[in-house]
C-alpha cells in the first residue's frame, strides 16, 4: 500500500496534495481489518508480552492471586477486569486493537482529513507501531489516545474539554503518559516557538553525555511511574546495544530536521504544526536524557509515537516545495517505511 500511495503522490504538487481525498470509509476498513488481525494473534512468546497479559488476564478471570485495584491506573484494571468476566482473552485483544487503531484513525481524521490514508500509512509504517500493537499493548492503547487528545488541542482550541478527557483516560491507562501531555501543555501555553524546543533538544544531548546517569537516577526519584525502576536495573534491555545510541538519536531527529528546515529556515508558520513539533521536540528531549539506561526504548516510545503525524503533518498540509512537495513527500514515506524494514530484518 505504501509503495502504490508513495508512487502516485510522486507527480502531485501541493495543491493537489492539499485538496486530497475525502476516504475515511477506506480508511476506517482498513483500520478495523487490522484490529481484527491483531487482536486475534494467537498467545505466543513472539508477540513479547501478549502471553504475559494472557497470563494476568486469567488470574483476573478466577479471582486468583492479589487485587486488580491495586494499580494506579484504575480505567485499565476495571476494563480488563471486566472483560475478564464475560469474554475470552482474544475478544479482550481485539477491543484493545481497536482502541489503539480508532483513536489513531481519529487523530488522522482531525489532522489530516483529506488525506487520512496517507497519515495512516505513515503511522501503520513506523519502526514502534506493530510491537506496540502485540507487545506493549497498555502503553500502545494509552498513547493513541494521548495522540488524539494532542491532535485535538493543536488543531482548535474549541474542544479542549474533550481533550482533557481523553488525556485523563490515558493517564489512567498508563500513567507515563503524564510526559506527553505535560509537554503538549508546554508547548501551548510556555514553549511557544519551536526555536526554544529545539534549542532544550540540543541541550538535552549534552546533559545527557555529561551527566545521563545523574539525571535518570533523579527522574526515577520523581516517582512519576512507579516502573521507571526499569531504568536502573543492571539486566540487558529490549535494545540490541546499550550506552548511548547514536543511531537511535539519528532516528528521533528525523521530525525535528524536518520541523527545522519548514519553520526556521522557510519560515512556515503553522500554529497545528509548531504544537505537534514543539510537543515531540520536549518528549524526546526528555529521552535522549535518559538514553543510556536499559529499556530507555519504553521511554523512547513517549515521543515515538508521535513521530510518523510529525513527519506526515507538513507533507501533506503545508507548502514547501509547492510542484516537487509529491516527489519529496513520496521519499520521504519510502525513507520511512525503508528504515522500518531494515530495522526489522537486519538490524534489530
Amino acid at each position: 500500500m505504501t509503495l502504490f500511495t508513495a508512487n502516485r503522490l510522486y507527480s502531485q504538487n501541493y495543491i493537489q496534495i492539499k485538496r486530497g481525498e475525502n476516504n475515511i470509509t477506506f480508511a476506517f476498513i482498513i483500520c478495523t481489518i487490522f484490529a481484527l488481525w491483531i487482536g486475534m494473534r494467537p498467545n505466543h512468546f513472539i508477540f513479547g508480552d501478549t502471553y504475559f497479559y494472557t497470563h494476568t488476564y486469567n488470574l483476573m478471570k478466577y479471582n486468583i492471586g492479589g487485587s486488580y485495584e491495586e494499580s494506579s491506573e484504575w480505567i485499565w484494571n476495571n476494563l480488563s477486569y471486566a472483560c475478564s468476566q464475560i469474554m475470552d482473552v482474544s475478544y479482550y485483544f481485539t477491543i484493545i486493537a481497536i482502541g489503539y487503531f480508532g483513536f489513531t484513525l481519529i487523530a488522522c481524521r482531525i489532522l489530516t482529513k483529506n488525506n487520512v490514508i496517507i497519515s495512516l500509512l505513515f503511522i501503520f509504517g513506523a519502526f514502534s507501531f506493530f510491537s506496540y500493537g502485540t507487545n506493549g499493548i497498555r502503553n500502545g492503547l494509552a498513547c493513541s489516545i494521548a495522540l488524539s487528545a494532542i491532535a485535538l488541542c493543536a488543531y482548535s482550541r474549541k474542544d479542549l474539554i474533550f481533550a482533557i478527557v481523553l488525556a485523563f483516560i490515558a493517564i489512567n491507562i498508563h500513567r507515563s503518559t503524564v510526559l506527553p501531555i505535560a509537554s503538549l501543555f508546554a508547548s501551548i501555553y510556555i514553549v511557544k516557538q519551536f526555536k526554544w524546543a529545539y534549542t532544550f533538544w540540543i541541550l538535552s544531548i549534552f546533559i545527557s553525555l555529561v551527566a545521563g546517569g545523574t539525571v535518570t537516577a533523579a527522574f526515577v526519584s520523581l516517582g512519576f511511574d512507579d516502573r521507571t525502576s526499569y531504568l536502573t536495573t543492571m539486566d540487558d534491555g529490549m535494545f540490541s546495544h546499550t550506552g548511548f545510541r547514536w543511531d537511535f538519536l539519528i532516528y528521533s531527529m528525523m521530525p525535528i530536521v524536518l520541523g527545522y528546515y519548514v519553520v526556521i529556515k522557510r519560515g512556515i508558520q503553522d500554529r497545528t504544526y509548531i504544537i505537534l513539533l514543539n510537543t515531540y521536540t520536549l518528549a524526546n528531549a526528555f529521552w535522549v536524557m535518559v538514553i543510556r539506561a536499559n529499556y530507555s526504548n519504553r521511554f523512547a516510545y513517549l515521543s515515538w509515537f508521535m513521530y510518523p503525524i510529525v513527519l506526515a503533518y507538513p507533507l501533506l498540509q503545508l507548502n514547501i516545495w509547492g510542484q516537487e512537495q509529491g516527489k519529496r513527500a513520496s521519499q520521504i514515506m519510502l525513507a520511512h517505511i525503508g528504515f522500518t524494514w531494515f530495522m526489522e530484518t537486519f538490524y534489530w
